[in-house]
């Protein structure tokens, strides 16, 4: 519990006086920008598979990127987009074989155009959420919804659908407030090899490049349509879960930037009551959420090895322990909230957008060693988890809520693990016009939770997550998050979306030789089988769903069974009796 009071309890103070390192560069080349490897932020993709690339390329014009792009088409070499921070989960930024190119878009990081007057603002991919966000500030103008981490870019945020939380308006995917866009992609030998195409409201082919998985080209330029900048109220619920299946279909659509956090063994819920209000109204609060900041890298540790010796006697009672504790520290903080910049003296937060809707103060740094970090940076001994993000529609919210209590009531303790993670944070999503967007109104329940260095470890109460993860995706038709999720969310996912083969036609036309296509990619969009793959251990790491013990950890006291409120899940359960 110490560990946690260290990591929780003294942040802000450390906050302030300590820098922390920024993520290491997600490319690592051996010399002169060739025999390169790439993988995300957190170090690690779901099938921890290392992806080599030939070589990378730093394109800093549009002109510069038409003739990277040119050049590697008329070789016929695979090719794949790669951000600065890259914060995907999947391998979406894995070339096929060790010859493919990487494509950065690290400096391409410029505004281009403010229209003031028309309330618009055209970035280049590279150009961060948090430089959007400031930028529209400087001049009076806002981002309307977006997601809670500023480290990401924009053509990342594009590529995976990324979003905020709400169901005014056109809801809070960010792609939805795209009105033009320019892609170079490959192009014949006539066109010059690459093609700039550009994109706006009236042309259908925008509903496809919303959300691409970067396998239409690369997104040279985006123009988002802005709002004025407004403030806004905060003040977070605390309330038993019991109505909670009730209260979440309805209180999405009372206040604009709802979102609830949901600690299911506590048997509690968070609710973000997150409304505008009048611009002249005093306040100038600021959102500084407390897991974003940065956190001394020893503390980072001692959390770590804390919850692998948890995991290893299998003690749910300290991990339960442990999250109240951390749930407390982080309620009295107000989750980072202050209502002047400084300190929180009470709710309600009032203070303008640009400073509540995002953060990610562990970005900011000094570079030369690692005294903080982001919690997962893997150059540390920090966090490594899983994460499983999933869209249930509104229509069945409820039952899939009732669902998981029920699993809870069965076993209280079985979800103390995921709320050591801030618990389940839900989110609102509207249906979006783009092709690989949200299909229906939902809430996104976003649940990280321990991951073993070892792949062959299973964890404790790993049968009650898996349940819940296919619960989500095969009862009730879950949408997966496409930057976030373990593999087997993404097995057959593309038949759950009514215009996935009018995508797939975008895709042809714009790519037909499939040079930006993986094997990775073809997989999720239902062009080849395997996203899921079938060995020892594959349950344990989310590759596949068991059907055999050996697919968990029988040695370890794992085999495979059905779960325990939806018998068709097929999930790695603890027998007691094994084990002697």
């Amino acid at each position: 519990m110490f560990h946690e009071l260290l990591l929780w309890g003294c942040l802000s103070l450390l906050a302030v006086s300590v820098s922390c390192t920024p993520p290491a560069e997600p490319v690592k080349c051996s010399k002169n920008d060739s025999n390169c490897t790439v993988t995300n932020s957190y170090g690690m993709f779901p099938d921890r598979a290392i992806c080599r690339a030939g070589n990378v390329a730093y394109p800093t014009t549009e002109q510069e990127l038409v003739s990277v792009i040119s050049a590697a088409t008329e070789a016929k070499r695979k090719m794949k987009v790669v951000t600065r921070f890259s914060h995907s989960i999947p391998k979406l930024v894995c070339p096929d074989g060790q010859d493919g190119l990487l494509i950065s878009t690290e400096h391409l990081n410029r505004v281009v155009q403010m229209d003031e007057a028309a309330m618009t603002m055209t970035v280049e991919s590279g150009v961060t959420l948090r430089q959007l966000i400031n930028e529209a500030a400087n001049v009076g103008l806002a981002l309307p919804y977006a997601p809670y981490w500023w480290g990401l870019t924009i053509g990342g945020i594009l590529g995976t659908g990324a979003h905020g939380s709400s169901l005014w308006g056109k809801g809070s995917a960010v792609h939805d407030y795209v009105v033009e866009m320019r892609i170079v992609s490959p192009a014949g030998a006539d066109e010059g090899y690459a093609k700039v195409r550009v994109l706006n409201e009236r042309d259908k082919d925008l509903d496809a490049a919303k959300v691409s998985l970067g396998v239409l080209g690369v997104i040279s330029q985006v123009t988002f349509k802005l709002q004025p900048l407004f403030k806004r109220s905060i003040t977070y619920l605390t309330k038993g879960d019991k109505d909670l299946g009730d209260e979440a279909v309805s209180f999405g659509k009372l206040h604009e930037f709802a979102d609830i956090s949901w600690y299911p063994s506590q048997r509690k819920a968070v609710y973000r009551i997150d409304d505008r209000v009048t611009i002249n109204k005093p306040g100038n609060g600021l959102y500084d959420f407390t897991p974003f900041r940065s956190t001394p890298s020893l503390a980072l540790a001692l959390t770590r090895s804390n919850e692998e010796t948890q995991e290893f006697f299998r003690d749910a009672n300290g991990k339960c322990l442990d999250a109240k504790v951390i749930v407390a520290t982080l309620q009295t903080a107000a989750y980072g909230l202050t209502n002047n910049g400084l300190i929180f003296t009470g709710y309600p937060v009032i203070g303008f957008h640009n400073r509540l809707q995002s953060s990610g103060t562990c970005l900011d740094s000094l570079e030369d060693e690692l005294i903080t970090a982001c919690a997962w940076d893997p150059r540390i001994k920090g966090e490594f988890f899983h994460q499983t993000t999933f869209s249930v529609s509104l229509s069945v919210v409820k039952s899939f809520i009732e669902d998981v209590q029920k699993l809870v009531a069965m076993e209280p303790k079985s979800l103390c693990g995921l709320e050591l993670y801030n618990g389940i944070l839900m989110r609102y999503v509207k249906a979006s016009t783009a092709y690989l967007g949200k299909q229906e109104d939902a809430i996104d329940f976003d649940i990280s939770y321990y991951r073993s260095k070892d792949p062959m470890a299973p964890r404790l109460y790993q049968d009650i997550l898996e349940e819940i993860e296919q619960m989500a995706l095969f009862k009730y038709g879950a949408l997966p998050h496409w930057g976030k999720n373990r593999n087997l969310a993404f097995d057959g996912v593309i038949k759950k979306y009514k215009n996935g083969v009018e995508f797939l036609k975008v895709k042809n036309k714009y790519d037909p030789l499939g040079l930006f296509s993986s094997e990775w990619t073809d997989q999720v969009l239902g062009l080849r089988k395997g996203v899921t793959m079938l060995k020892e251990g594959c349950a344990l790491e989310g590759l596949c769903v068991c059907s055999q013990d050996v697919h968990c950890a029988p040695a370890k006291g794992y085999l495979c069974g059905p779960g325990k409120t939806f018998k068709l899940a097929r999930v790695c359960t603890f027998q007691h009796n094994i084990l002697i």
